[in-house]
């Protein structure tokens, strides 16, 4: 049986699509997704589909976590995506898992729509990308203040399921960031009902299956209200900034399960993720739901899942800073070095067009350079270290981060997900303005102003912030972290 000729995202491949006359078939998948491997093992795998596939597209698979900015720019919903695309890159039409036969219908008749209507096609495709670049382009800016801040808080207080804890009645994801900032409320505010909220949270989870009772470390998700019948895959950067979530919680109720809990996190990320060679931590552990509902004894006659051995910046930095917060509660010096050996390392890598930080380390070296999210976070972890000892060298690469940063600059004041330089490498458009990345790189620039007294940082940080102003509503609670970014803007130094 022939394998579907899989290509990589390149302007060979659309190249390919233009001369030939054939759509491009874009499978955006992940190592630790389990209705991925479902879709490889049946559409992916039928004879049928993978004749036509060959025979009438221009296959092209990208990783998620690997290509962060293919992924913001055409995720159907979740993961896989199945998207068609014009040889210009604009969407056709998209859906995420699609099992045999219903791929055949779609794949006969995109092919055939292509052959029959292609400059219509092609306008249409055209005009919808057109209408979402102006969505975002038609808000230009504002101004925040605290009045903002409360209506985020409103807006997360009004998610909250009283029952079981968490946001919203169907699948619950843990969103460390919303109960970050809920417990960062509690501290400024003293608002009983926030730290209620994230108490009651994190009891909910406990009693369910979130949390992996035998390896340690957090699930992605569950699929049932009361954080029950969980996804197991295992992402790095949840369970790190779940881990600070679960010291601070602790820090405030002097609740022991918390510690408890955070600690068994620190533990599987030493076990089963972190790269001893490098100081490190791989990105994510796969989902085997036959592994995850054994017990003690019927795992150790199983092989572990499969871990993605690329080790990101960006997740890196939380872990990070998750050890200075392990540090802070315990004075553990190890947990100190953690944290200082991956923000060093990560500094000491090769930088990429205009001195970017790069996306992930994997082969002894970096890859893939231009994404905001690396660069804001490691400039937010530098940050945090130079907080926690007073070493100059972590200033000194916060400060070259920040220059670094306008690479990345948008109109009015925002920040693009992606480097100019990036965009031309990768044939993609800058429109999209991440409200959580701009906030990380809002709140690191505000502690960078307080920490040289450069007002310089300040006023980036506001039109950053002021960039937001007309949007962050349409995010809801994902908002959390621009909330947390206004208050320690408006609040003052202490």
């Amino acid at each position: 049986m022939r394998d579907i000729q899989w290509r990589a995202w390149s302007n060979a491949a659309f190249d390919e699509s233009k001369a030939t006359g054939k759509p491009v078939l874009l499978s955006i998948s992940a190592v630790w997704c389990h209705w991925c491997h479902v879709m490889d093992e049946t559409t992916y795998s039928d004879p049928a589909v993978i004749s036509l596939i060959n025979e009438r597209f221009i296959p092209v698979r990208v990783d998620t976590d690997r290509n962060p900015d293919i992924n913001a720019r055409y995720n159907m919903g979740g993961w896989p995506s199945t998207v068609f695309l014009t040889h210009e890159r604009d969407i056709i039409v998209g859906a995420t898992y699609v099992p045999p036969d219903d791929m055949v219908k779609i794949l006969q008749k995109v092919s055939n729509a292509c052959a029959t209507r292609a400059e219509s096609i092609l306008a249409q495709a055209r005009g919808f990308r057109a209408e979402l670049e102006q969505k975002t382009f038609a808000c230009k800016t504002g101004k925040v203040g605290a009045e903002d801040v409360e209506k985020i808080l409103a807006t997360i207080r009004s998610s909250y399921d009283r029952n079981y804890g968490g946001f919203g009645n169907d699948y619950k994801f843990p969103l460390p960031d919303v109960l970050a900032f809920l417990l960062f409320s509690f501290e400024r505010t003293r608002e009983g009902r926030d730290l209620e909220i994230v108490v009651h949270t994190l009891e909910c989870m406990l009693r369910g299956e979130m949390f992996d009772k035998v390896d340690g470390g957090m699930f992605r998700y569950a699929t049932k209200p009361d954080w029950t019948e969980p996804h197991y895959e295992k992402i790095l950067g949840d369970n790190a900034d779940m881990a600070f979530v679960l010291l601070e919680a602790y820090r405030l109720t002097g609740r022991d399960e918390f510690f408890r809990t955070a600690m068994g996190i620190f533990r599987y990320a030493e076990k089963t993720l972190m790269d001893a060679k490098t100081g490190l931590f791989f990105g994510s552990q796969d989902a085997v739901e036959s592994y995850y509902k054994a017990d003690e004894v019927g795992r150790k006659q199983m092989q572990q899942p499969d871990v993605d051995t690329a080790a990101y910046t960006n997740s890196n930095a939380a872990m990070a800073k998750a050890y200075l917060k392990l540090w802070r509660t315990t004075k553990e010096p190890q947990a100190l070095d953690r944290a200082l050996d991956i923000v060093s390392f990560l500094n000491n890598l090769d930088r990429g067009p205009d001195d970017t930080v790069c996306h992930y380390y994997e082969d002894n070296k970096p890859h893939s350079f231009g994404i905001l999210s690396d660069h804001a976070s490691l400039m937010l972890a530098n940050i945090e270290c130079y907080e926690a000892i007073s070493r100059n060298e972590y200033i000194e690469a916060a400060k070259d981060l920040a220059r670094s940063l306008e690479c990345f600059a948008a109109e009015f004041g925002g920040l693009y997900d992606i480097s100019a330089a990036r965009a031309h490498e990768r044939g993609l458009t800058r429109s999209n303005i991440p409200i959580d990345d701009n906030a990380i790189a809002a709140i690191a620039l505000t502690k960078l102003c307080r920490l040289t007294g450069d007002q310089s940082y300040a006023n980036r940080a506001e039109a950053i912030l002021n960039s937001q102003a007309c949007r962050y509503r349409d995010y809801g609670i994902a908002a959390a972290i621009y909330g947390m970014a206004i208050v320690l803007f408006v609040s003052p130094v202490s």
